[in-house]
């Protein structure tokens, strides 16, 4: 007989019980990390293309970083949504259904014929990219049982969301130089098509929950609050100034956000987001902490991007292959984290040394001169800014799914998605006009590579105080999970060295197990 508590359906325990397996787990992982890869490289990927986009579609000087914020825009403002979706309608279907949008979106992209038709296809793909990427997480989450195996799992996908930017770069020059700036896009359909055959033949329809609904006003309200900030902070980004726009969207966006949150606390049902996960400080802790990763680490990709064609003169291509020492490290960062995870090293531990080593690299970026050794002065730091982001995000990434209930694991991995995408977008806006805001200051009418090279500089400085608060952050994260009714089965729970701890599953009470 169920115990109360334990074994009722909406008590609270590890989200993992094997209800998504029903083929072999390195194709589920692939799935997921895929996925989740496709959604991330499609950010950097374009970014290398947009001159030669510019060329072949005659986009305005000002118009073109449309190609890249409606796709930012639409993949922030949807993520909750796409998440809670997966709740609502089961992971399969999300993820089969959001990759089909995703990858149509790719295939009109690369054959646009015009600057406006390539706009509109980057916002559904947007779209798509917000509903798949959390769906990604949820299906590892409820795929695997909390311990060794979900760790590798998280870890694998944290590390490929993590690689994207730098995989994006490479191949986005490799494909401009040697193909056409339209494969950055028409990519996505054969790997798309792959995925989609992969995920109906493999993965088991897990309708979560069947009697739910859609908070309406919450949907529309958070949405628009994403969608209307990160405008105002992309704006804010380019004007590298005072923006009476940028700054009412800002405003406005917080605005509505919070409004979001006014709804939240009153719906009784069918919440968008259910107010009550944020009250658990693994969950809370974790975000915030996210969020600052994403602020920091984002930045890294766009400014070393910026400085090797622009001050060094490097090709696309040979620009994209300086980001392969980049990717390796955060393999090596990631898989490390999973290792020593499985070793029972606390979590907490492992984000704040990954935060303090990426602080480190940032720190030895703001060394950086147009006669700078690319290989010490760019490389060197660069592997410990990578090495310390794929320590750190894999952890952090587990912890904030912590204890969430199955039915809830798609809304969380949405908002886990939208704090970094949230950070990301926050902190390259905030370092762009730091850089922008120096070199118009020390330079002169038109400003010398030594002036811009020294504004990249110092956002590199700030970029590291960034990382220094994300270490700071995390050490706030909870000793031990939050004891919840039905969670913990063993008087010493998973407690090691008084940190959450993942390798333990012995320790957990499965729902539904007797």
């Amino acid at each position: 007989m169920s115990k109360p508590g334990v074994d009722s359906a909406e008590s609270i325990h590890p989200i993992g019980n094997g209800s998504n397996r029903s083929g072999p787990e390195w194709i589920l992982v692939t799935l997921a990390c895929v996925g989740q890869l496709i959604v991330v490289l499609d950010v950097s990927i374009v970014n290398v293309a947009l001159p030669g986009i510019r060329a072949s579609l005659g986009f305005g000087e000002q118009d073109l970083q449309w190609v890249v914020t409606a796709y930012t825009l639409t993949f922030a403002g949807f993520m909750l949504i796409g998440g809670r979706a997966s709740d609502l309608f089961g992971r399969k279907r999300m993820f089969v259904v959001s990759l089909a949008l995703f990858t149509l979106a790719s295939l009109a992209g690369g054959l646009a014929p015009n600057a406006t038709a390539l706009i509109v296809a980057r916002t559904i793909q947007g779209i798509g990219g917000a509903i798949l990427a959390p769906a990604t997480l949820a299906i590892i989450t409820t795929t695997f049982d909390e311990g060794p195996k979900q760790t590798q799992a998280i870890a694998t996908w944290t590390m490929m969301g993590a690689a994207g930017g730098a995989i994006g770069a490479i191949l986005g020059g490799v494909f401009t130089e040697l193909l056409s700036w339209r494969w950055v896009l028409l990519v996505n359909v054969p790997v798309g098509l792959l995925l989609a055959v992969l995920a109906i033949v493999y993965l088991r329809n897990d309708m979560v929950s069947p009697g739910g609904g859609l908070d309406v006003f919450g949907s529309v309200t958070a949405t628009a609050g994403f969608i209307v900030l990160v405008y105002g902070l992309v704006e804010s980004g380019k004007a590298a100034g005072f923006d009476a726009k940028a700054i009412i969207s800002v405003a406005s966006g917080l605005v509505l956000l919070l409004v979001f949150l006014v709804i939240e606390s009153k719906v009784t049902a069918h919440s968008l987001l259910p107010l009550h996960i944020l009250r658990r400080r693994a969950v809370a802790v974790a975000n915030a902490t996210m969020f600052l990763l994403g602020a920091g680490f984002f930045s890294v990709l766009y400014f070393v991007s910026l400085y090797l064609q622009g001050v060094r003169g490097y090709s696309p291509v040979a620009a994209g292959f300086a980001f392969v020492p980049f990717a390796a490290a955060t393999v090596v960062g990631a898989q490390g984290a999973s290792k020593l995870l499985r070793r029972r090293v606390p979590a907490r531990r492992l984000i704040v040394t990954g935060a303090l080593i990426s602080a480190c690299g940032f720190a030895g970026l703001t060394q950086l001169t147009p006669e700078s050794s690319i290989g010490w002065a760019v490389i060197m730091p660069g592997l410990a800014v990578f090495l310390g982001i794929g320590l750190a995000l894999a952890p952090t990434a587990a912890t904030a799914i912590w204890g969430v209930k199955p039915n809830e694991s798609g809304v969380v991995s949405g908002l886990a998605n939208a704090t970094r995408q949230l950070g990301g977008s926050v902190g390259l806006a905030a370092l762009t006009i730091v850089a922008a805001a120096h070199t118009n200051l020390v330079g002169e009418e038109t400003p010398t590579v030594s002036d811009v090279t020294h504004g990249y500089a110092i956002a590199f400085g700030v970029a590291s105080a960034i990382l220094l608060g994300a270490a700071i952050s995390a050490t706030l994260l909870p000793r031990r999970p939050e004891a919840q009714p039905g969670v913990l089965d063993h008087p010493q729970g998973s407690k090691v060295d008084g940190d959450i701890n993942f390798s333990r599953t012995s320790s957990f009470r499965r729902a539904g197990k007797k």
